[in-house]
């Protein structure tokens, strides 16, 4: 009896590891395609002159990125006009715009919080799959508020938040992240206090370009896309 209830643990523990596995390369397959339309795209300018001119610290850059992933948030958790898929907060750096963002380990170098320059932020959107918003009513003092918040956590090296857990700093996904700054550190917003109705709009991208948020202050979407 002792020896069948090994070979049951030893057995169950191939399996675990089995799609422990399997879960890794399918990211490791995603992330192979991902790189290739990033370099087929990577030519395809994003963003013009006037456009960065338009730009001011504390803004949210919205993409829309490549991958299975992305097809699934793009699908489910937009509304039937827009399909951004990933978020992160805009900031000046040496004179230069950069990008403070949480990714999972699976699809970066760096797992949760990190920063990036924003040409190579943009080299991972579609093409004319992109906007930039910003907080109603934002100052520059209180943009600059936003990137200083956004910098804390990037200095914790906060990780990612896989398992969806809103409410709680010590792990966050991008949205997440920034919520979490333009509510509950700054109170520059106000989302809903009811748990059901906090996360709807945790758990969507819709958020991110709800006007009772937010001002479009960029959007490279087809005009038609908007009709």
């Amino acid at each position: 009896m002792k020896n069948i209830s090994v070979k049951i643990v030893i057995y169950f523990g191939i399996f675990l590891l089995f799609l422990l596995g399997g879960f890794h390369l399918f990211f490791w397959v995603d992330r192979k395609q991902e790189v290739k339309l990033v370099k087929r795209n990577r030519q395809v300018a994003r963003l013009t002159r006037q456009d960065i001119a338009k730009i001011k610290e504390g803004d949210i850059i919205l993409r829309r990125g490549y991958g299975f992933f992305s097809d699934l948030i793009a699908e489910r958790l937009n509304d039937s006009v827009y399909d951004v898929t990933h978020s992160g907060i805009l900031y000046l750096k040496d004179n230069e715009w950069w990008v403070i963002h949480s990714l999972s380990a699976d699809a970066s170098d760096t797992d949760g919080m990190q920063e990036q320059p924003l040409r190579e932020f943009l080299t991972y959107s579609m093409p004319e799959k992109m906007m930039i918003v910003r907080t109603k009513n934002t100052s520059e003092v209180q943009g600059k508020k936003i990137v200083e918040r956004a910098k804390y956590y990037l200095a914790k090296r906060v990780p990612f938040d896989r398992v969806g857990e809103i409410d709680e700093p010590s792990k966050m996904y991008c949205t997440e992240m920034i919520w979490q700054i333009l509510d509950v550190d700054l109170k520059l917003i106000v989302l809903p206090k009811n748990p059901e109705e906090r996360k709807r709009v945790f758990y969507s991208m819709v958020g991110m370009y709800d006007p009772t948020y937010f001002d479009i202050i960029i959007n490279k979407y087809p005009v038609n896309s908007a009709d």
